[in-house]
């Protein structure tokens, strides 16, 4: 899939989810989605009676070290007389972290996660441990391979006394095995495979010099479950579906793979110096069909597979017209070719790509409605050194006017160091094609080393790169990173490929029509021209029906300076960024600069001046806490009426307030007088948080931002996103590598003067506009005229099938156009 299924390191991952509840409680996803899943049904099957008991008395079963990242010795692991909840004995685990950041240690079970099936426990975490605890468990999800596991209830600190750890196990297999498929397969769902419990676990959290003495007592698991042979059965009927499902792609692969090879064979004789290449295309061949077959023996594919499949499928599809093209270009001359790779697209184009996964160029292209932002990419490969190629843009000519040269905004694709696949993943280096940049050189790559170097020019004119790839960065802290207004000419160094991004505007007043100009590539020898053609739509593009948030912190500097942080911002900064989320579709960034009486009014009059709507206000200026102290509920309460107050002032309705982020259980439930004392004094509640959090709270909660993976909200029924984040630095927020916890979660990068975009970030743009094409299809069907109700009806059925996870979104979106314009 090209639009729509992103990664942090291309195109990005769709938004977090907001679903509304009852009494106005909404339902928001934070750089995850929330989990739909089916409940297991019992109605297939007869459940017996289950029950499994550790009363710790006289044996424990074996206990194993299952997971770790780093060294670890057990000083015990026993029966022990020390505590106890019931009787005189319980299990304790006393372990001495030497490294690593997580350490698994568990008994194996296997039993069906399917009818009803509660696991109990108590759990105290004893005086003397230094580092977070949790318990809970490990799934297993077949007939994959695949596995899933987690912390049911945490602890940061001794207890002092036992605590009830509760696991619903059918519905944490059911969400479980939702999120698992969703993350690490592109062809299974969650409702293809089944659920077994794998083991229950002490996951024991933190790094050297720290250490955790635990004890577990009372541990039940009971319910009513089916027998293993007839859930065995139920799974392999289910994973019928998703082998079906597989089934239709894996045709459509060999069919495209087929053809790619009579194009090959068709070529005849290939000069000798071209030998290599043909060897490539047939090599990528060769990869595509190895990597077909072990899908179909194996029932499923890795996301990993099904880019990999298409890459080089396109590689091969285009493999012949590039050999043509290039004896072409060495005879004609020519010292570079263009491609025209697809903007939205998982397939990652570094300098040494080749052969091209793109056709070749003969025209750049792209349509939309007058407002939106569309973006386009091109591709120079290099035949021998290219140097100072400018490109540039000239005027549109329409039916009605021009679109002018300034609405193309051109960049250059920076490819640079990543520390890793996904944001906890710091083990897998990668050059990944991401920045957005006028200026190729503010960032500079040493390949030989591996290195990142960030430009940072000094308040005289000089300039000096500092690393930005290491494991700390204290040359960074004084770092001031300026891109320039204008695109600068780049180098490309023979059998290099360089990448360029159009992100094209189109004028609020543009006439519908074909608007037509070109694309110059110019070099000292001379200029070489790309027809462009932009066409704009005959029809207005709605709002979008979602609401797009996303976590944005910063806050304004007390003294209008300059930071090369994710925390503070100049005027001038703030400003630049607060356009730039408008540009993308997010209309409701969250606030978290706090009560000030200077710095919120600028805050309140930037995002005023630029024109952000005011139906709504995620504050996290000012959270909710956690008290039943009265004098604390009353300072509350004066607090959120002030805020209220103020925030009325600049037009704003609703103002939600941060209760504590991600909590669950006591902690989560500990939260209650607070939040009744908010929207008792006209605030509402918002925060970041798992399954049963509504259960819990109730209508307390105005909105809900759930955590898991990516799913289609406006399918799903949810009221819109709120991704985490816009910007956050886990250690400098130009380097991937100063963190042991996490990768910076970045869809954009700060300079002294505005904003570096991604390639990711413009991803998560074409998403919102999807779902405003959804939206305008939606009403379009709707208000339909009577002579045109049979084409509404079948438009209808054509969006409630549509599945985006398999469909081709660039096709649906001209599907889209063409049922609108039709409707009208």
């Amino acid at each position: 899939m090209d639009r729509g299924e992103h990664s942090q390191t291309s195109v990005p991952t769709p938004p977090s989810e907001v679903r509304r509840m009852p009494r106005s409680c909404v339902a928001v996803i934070t750089g995850c989605v929330l989990l739909l899943s089916v409940a297991a049904s019992a109605a297939d099957y007869p459940l017996k009676p289950y029950t499994y008991t550790e009363d710790f008395e006289d044996s424990h079963p074996a206990i194993s070290l299952w997971a770790e990242n780093g060294p670890s010795t057990v000083n015990s692991i026993g029966l022990s007389d020390e505590q106890a909840f019931e009787g005189k004995k319980s299990l304790k685990i006393d372990i001495s972290l030497e490294g690593g950041s997580y350490h698994y240690y568990g008994a194996q079970l296997r039993v069906p996660c399917a009818g009803k099936l509660k696991l109990t426990a108590r759990v105290y975490v004893a005086d003397g441990t230094t580092t977070r605890v949790g318990f809970g468990t490990n799934m297993n999800y077949p007939p994959t391979h695949h596995s899933g596991c987690g912390s049911s209830k945490s602890f940061d600190k001794p207890t002092g006394k036992w605590e009830l750890v509760e696991i619903d196990l059918v519905e944490r297999g059911e969400s479980g095995k939702a999120q698992v498929m969703s993350k690490y397969t592109a062809t299974a769902r969650g409702e293809d495979v089944g659920a077994y419990l794998d083991r229950w676990s002490l996951f024991i959290y933190g790094g050297a010099g720290k250490r955790a003495t635990v004890y577990i007592d009372d541990l039940r698991i009971e319910g009513e479950i089916p027998e293993e042979a007839d859930y065995d059965r139920d799974i392999q009927q289910r994973w019928q579906a998703g082998e079906n499902r597989l089934a239709g792609r894996i045709k459509t692969w060999r069919a495209d793979l087929a053809g790619a090879t009579a194009a090959l064979d068709a070529m005849g004789e290939t000069p000798a110096d071209l030998e290599a290449d043909v060897a490539a295309v047939r090599a990528n061949i060769d990869k595509a069909g190895g990597l077909i077959d072990t899908l179909a023996k194996r029932g499923y594919g890795a996301r990993a597979d099904v880019d990999g499949i298409q890459a080089a499928i396109f590689t091969a599809q285009h493999g012949p017209e590039t050999i043509k093209a290039v004896a072409t270009a060495r005879d004609a001359g020519q010292p570079y070719l263009i491609y025209a790779p697809r903007a939205m697209s998982n397939d990652r184009m570094v300098a040494d790509t080749y052969p091209i996964p793109a056709p070749i160029a003969k025209e750049l292209a792209c349509a939309g409605s007058r407002g939106e932002y569309e973006s386009i990419s091109a591709a120079v490969y290099a035949l021998e050194d290219v140097e100072n190629l400018l490109v540039s843009v000239s005027d549109l000519a329409g039916p009605a006017g021009t679109i002018p040269s300034a609405e193309v905004d051109v960049f250059a694709v920076k490819s640079w160091y990543q520390a890793g696949r996904s944001i906890s993943d710091k083990s897998h280096k990668m050059l990944v094609p991401e920045l957005l940049l006028k200026d190729d050189e503010l960032v500079r790559v040493d390949l030989a080393e591996e290195q990142n170097y960030l430009r940072s020019t000094h308040e005289d004119g000089t300039t000096e790169y500092l690393l930005c790839s290491g494991k700390t960065s204290e040359q960074l802290a004084d770092v001031r990173p300026i891109d320039t207004d204008e695109l600068q000419p780049v180098d490309i160094p023979a059998k290099t490929l360089k990448q360029f991004w159009l992100r094209v505007h189109i004028p609020d007043d543009a006439e519908a029509g074909a608007y037509a100009g070109t694309v110059r590539l110019t070099t000292p020898a001379g200029t070489r021209e790309l027809p462009l053609t932009v066409t704009v739509h005959p029809f207005e593009l709605l709002p979008s029906r979602l609401i797009y948030s996303i976590y944005y912190r910063a806050k304004l500097s007390a003294d209008d300076t300059p930071t090369i942080t994710s925390e503070l911002r100049s005027e001038e900064q703030y400003r630049a960024e607060i356009e730039d989320m408008k540009a993308h579709g997010v209309l409701y960034p969250t606030n978290y600069q706090g009560w000030s009486d200077t710095l919120l009014p600028r805050v309140m009059e930037i995002r005023q001046e630029v024109g952000m709507p005011t139906e709504q206000f995620y504050n996290l200026g000012r959270n909710t806490g956690n008290t039943d102290d009265p004098q604390k509920l009353a300072a509350l309460q004066r607090d959120i009426e002030k805020w209220v107050e103020f925030c009325g002032e600049y037009g704003y309705e609703d103002v939600y307030f941060y209760g504590i982020d991600e909590a669950r259980g006591d902690r989560l439930k500990s939260q209650r007088t607070t939040w009744k004392a908010v929207q008792d004094a006209g605030g509402k509640t918002f925060v970041a948080c798992y399954l049963k959090t509504f259960e819990a709270m109730g209508d307390l909660l105005d909105l809900a931002v759930l955590a898991g993976r990516p799913i289609v909200l406006w399918k799903a029924g949810f009221d819109g996103a709120m991704d985490y984040a816009y910007q956050h630095g886990f250690g400098h927020v130009w380097n991937d590598f100063d963190s042991t916890a996490y990768r910076d979660h970045n869809f954009t990068y700060p300079t002294v003067d505005g904003v570096v975009g991604t390639m990711q970030w413009d991803g998560f743009r074409e998403a919102v506009d999807d779902v405003r094409y959804v939206t305008t299809l939606e009403q379009a069907i709707e208000k339909a005229p009577a002579d045109r109700a049979a084409p509404a009806a079948e438009a209808g059925a054509w969006l409630e099938a549509l599945d985006p996870d398999t469909a081709d979104l660039y096709a649906v979106r001209k599907q889209m156009v063409d049922w609108i314009t039709k409707l009208q």
